[in-house]
């Protein structure tokens, strides 16, 4: 399954973990129990710096969920 956005619906009911930007592992990974219908929890988004080629630039990600 997908991973889901915070705040969207859960299609279905179950534990849901976790995830990084890029549906990666978390340390410390946040774990709910959602039922079917309810919206997902949010989740604070964080800000990256990247460096190439001496210009720095950040971006601004936030982790998902996913059905464990």
């Amino acid at each position: 399954m997908a991973a889901l956005k915070p705040g969207e619906i859960a299609r279905q009911s179950g534990v849901y973990v976790e995830v990084g930007h890029g549906g990666g592992k978390v340390k410390n990974a946040r774990r709910v129990e959602v039922k079917q219908g309810e919206s997902l929890p949010e989740l604070k988004p964080y800000t990256i710096t990247i460096e190439h080629k001496g210009i720095k630039k950040t971006r601004t990600r936030q982790h998902s969920w996913r059905l464990e």
